[in-house]
């Protein structure tokens, strides 16, 4: 796994699902990005970190969602990049404005209900396809192999979390995954999401295997960015 001592820039996760897209990520990344679609005029849904309460200034953003697809998203970035332009006033050459980097370069999903699943082991079995598969980012970039962290989110329910990663990430980390399978409990139920092209999207996991991956990623020095609901317990 291509672990190292300096930790990859991080860049958000922006996932749309249902025609609302929600981004998680680092909290003043979230929290520049809400200013920017606020002054554009976009509705934004924000949520605050558990831990760490509500802060005027939003540094403890855990996401931002608005009620626009991916494609309109990227319209309203780009809107807000021209709002926040400071443009020559003399003959100097005229720049489009672009997002800032970490947003441009920001890694994209959307939920597809009807993606298969394809089971860790042939003895596992997993009840229902549909899962979280690529998509172009701002300018219609193939963002996917790019680098960042190794995202472990639970977004659909209390008994799973999904794995979202750059491709080369996310392939190491299903192998890793296969091996723990031989000997720890729960990774024999693993899914794996496929697009129309045979690319793994993300991987699905139980609950249970939450600790032993982040310990098993974190030994072999891999930024991960977990984004658990708040235990029941």
């Amino acid at each position: 796994m291509s672990g190292s001592e300096e930790l990859p820039e991080r860049v958000p996760y922006v996932l749309e699902y249902q025609g609302r897209t929600v981004v998680l990520g680092e909290p003043f990344h979230l929290a520049e990005l809400d200013r920017m679609l606020k002054r554009s005029n976009v509705a934004t849904t924000t949520t605050v970190s558990a831990t760490g309460g509500v802060q005027p200034d939003g540094v403890l953003l855990n996401s931002v969602s608005v009620d626009l697809t991916t494609d309109k998203f990227w319209e309203a970035v780009q809107a807000s990049a021209f709002d926040d332009a400071v443009w020559p006033t003399d003959d100097s050459p005229i720049v489009v404005p672009e997002p800032p980097r970490w947003l441009a370069t920001a890694r994209c999903w959307e939920f597809e209900p009807a993606a298969p699943i394809m089971p860790a082991v042939q003895t596992s079995t997993v009840p229902e396809p549909g899962g979280w598969l690529y998509r172009p980012s701002f300018g219609g970039a193939d963002t996917s192999w790019s680098g960042g962290s190794v995202g472990l989110f639970q977004l659909m329910d209390q008994e799973t979390f999904w794995v979202l990663a750059s491709a080369e990430e996310l392939e190491e980390t299903r192998l890793l995954c296969l091996d723990l399978a031989r000997y720890r409990r729960g990774f024999g139920e693993m899914g794996t999401c496929f697009d129309e092209f045979e690319r793994p999207g993300s991987l699905r996991l139980p609950l249970v295997c939450r600790e032993v991956l982040e310990d098993e990623l974190i030994a072999r020095s891999v930024d991960i960015e977990p984004r658990f609901w708040p235990r029941s317990d």
